[in-house]
């Protein structure tokens, strides 16, 4: 698997910018460690990991400290890597995961976490993972979009995602995915390790959020979309009490793909 890795070098990083606070936008450690739990009964310990999409590497390491595998790593943005890098060390490298720097059939098993509505053609992902995975090696997703927060927040946020994507073309869900996935010769054997996790944040904390990229890095907003992150923004702020952290409740849950053995 160490040979498997080249580096390879592709075009700007959008989550460059936003790659310092990104963790504690998204629940920390605690969170990235729930889904370490949720991924490490799917997976072998004894084989190694390739994290697509690797980011800062919060969950790659969690992985890592859970069960003492081995995890490699693959983000698009130098800046998410270079403190992927600190927690990993050399088992990361810069690469698209619509063309993975990774040989063919030589990964046995692969995850990736929040990816697949951040803008990678995900038809080019799924046909590179049927290329690297080994036959009857895995690929396990935990969607971001899959099923969301109906808060006060959520009801805010939601109707932003709405705005940005009204065709839904960045759903990241069974619905969406498994017919991509079969196409490349991957096979959807559905969701496993549902599992329901809280965090506190305010509307204050989101709304900053939006301003400073940290939601919308992951989206293309141009110009006549970004009235719609501002109003979202308002609407934010004038919600009661915008500065008392309100406990959200998500969905976490696995999406589990095959190659035919």
């Amino acid at each position: 698997m160490t040979e498997a890795i080249r580096p390879y070098r592709t075009g700007p990083a959008e989550f460059d910018g936003i790659a310092p606070g990104y963790d504690e936008s998204r629940g920390g450690a605690a969170r990235a460690d729930g889904f370490a739990e949720q991924l490490s009964p799917l997976l072998d310990p004894a084989l190694p990991v390739l994290d697509i999409g690797v980011g800062t590497g919060i969950v790659a390491a969690a992985l890592t400290r859970r069960d003492g595998r081995t995890v490699f790593g693959v983000d698009l943005s130098p800046g998410m890597l270079a403190l992927a890098r600190g927690r990993l060390g050399p088992r990361v490298a810069v690469g698209d995961a619509g063309r993975l720097p990774v040989r063919t059939a030589s990964v046995p098993q692969a995850v990736s976490t929040w990816l697949l509505h951040a803008g990678p053609d995900r038809t080019a992902v799924f046909r590179e993972v049927a290329r690297v995975l080994r036959p009857g090696g895995r690929y396990l997703v935990i969607p971001v979009r899959g099923r969301r927060p109906v808060d006060d927040i959520g009801r805010v946020v939601n109707a932003l995602e709405d705005r940005l994507d009204p065709a839904g073309a960045r759903q990241d869900g069974p619905e969406a995915l498994a017919p991509v996935a079969a196409a490349h010769g991957l096979v959807y054997e559905g969701t496993a390790s549902e599992r329901r996790t809280t965090f506190e944040v305010s509307p204050r904390h989101m709304a900053r959020s939006l301003s400073g990229g940290l939601f919308t890095g992951a989206w293309p907003v141009g110009h006549d979309d970004a009235r719609f992150v501002d109003e979202a923004r308002e609407r934010l702020l004038a919600l009661p009490e915008p500065d008392r952290p309100r406990v959200r409740e998500m969905t976490d849950f696995v999406m589990v793909f095959s190659r035919a053995a």
